[in-house]
């Protein structure tokens, strides 16, 4: 599947100095869907309505400085790469305390541009990643007593009981009121595959995937067995050949 271009957003009061950034943007081939803004409020609007991966930003800029956008979008819950665009090099300490990720100054060079968009999006990829370990290493639960912190990673499998997810691990199980959709993008996807619309199981833990007929099962260590759902079969099946879980298929006639 082919990687999806990052959204940009041109911030610029200079209606010449936008038309140039978007035709260089357009001939790099980098980006996605564009958009433009002729200024710091227009600019905090569009990012408010649906946030771009990259901002390319002006600093001095009547109505809102650009230091001042970059600061709105140090407290969104996903910060856009910020690459700031500017005539002036005053600002470039003030713009990096502000967690940009480059400084070009006009006129913005193609070779430059390239260079700064691939460190940002090499950068978002890293961040992503820690951000999906740092919230996904640890979980709370009740158990009789109270309520008990369990890793992540320790989790063998989860199964839907209505409202609730059964969490399996140590030989124990424990409940948590949580959706399915909500606990499966709280869980590291390289740690752990959906195999059915009701069950979860990380990856390590599949030992063999058993076909008899149109229907498989994923057996765990223990011996256990589990359904596979249909709609989840050829991707289970592309992961055995592909090595990505611990297990071989096995056909029963």
């Amino acid at each position: 599947m082919a990687r999806k271009l990052p959204s940009v957003l041109i911030v610029d009061d200079e209606p010449l100095a936008r038309s140039r950034l978007r035709a260089l943007c357009e001939r790099t081939g980098l980006f996605g869907e564009t958009e433009l803004a002729n200024g710091g409020r227009q600019a905090l609007e569009i990012i408010r309505q649906g946030q771009p991966d990259i901002l390319l930003l002006d600093v001095d800029m009547p109505d809102l400085s650009g230091l001042k956008v970059a600061e709105f979008c140090q407290r969104q819950p996903r910060m856009p790469a910020i690459i700031f665009t500017t005539a002036h090099s005053t600002y470039a300490v003030q713009a990096f305390r502000l967690e940009a990720t480059d400084y070009l100054l006009k006129p913005v060079k193609e070779s430059l541009l390239r260079e700064a968009v691939e460190r940002a999006l090499a950068n978002q990829a890293r961040n992503e990643a820690d951000r999906e370990l740092d919230v996904a290493q640890r979980m709370w639960v009740q158990d009789g007593k109270g309520v008990l912190q369990l890793i992540v990673s320790d989790i063998e499998w989860v199964e839907a009981e209505r409202d609730y997810m059964r969490l399996y691990l140590h030989g124990r199980s424990y409940l948590v009121h949580q959706s399915m959709r909500d606990l499966e993008s709280q869980l590291p996807a390289s740690l752990f595959v959906r195999v059915h619309r009701s069950i979860i199981i990380r990856r390590d833990c599949i030992a063999e995937v058993r076909r008899e007929g149109r229907k498989r099962f994923v057996t765990l260590p223990n011996g256990h067995q589990l359904p596979v759902g249909p709609r989840y079969a050829d991707r289970i099946a592309a992961g055995v050949q592909a090595g990505r879980f611990g297990g071989s298929e096995t056909v029963t006639e």
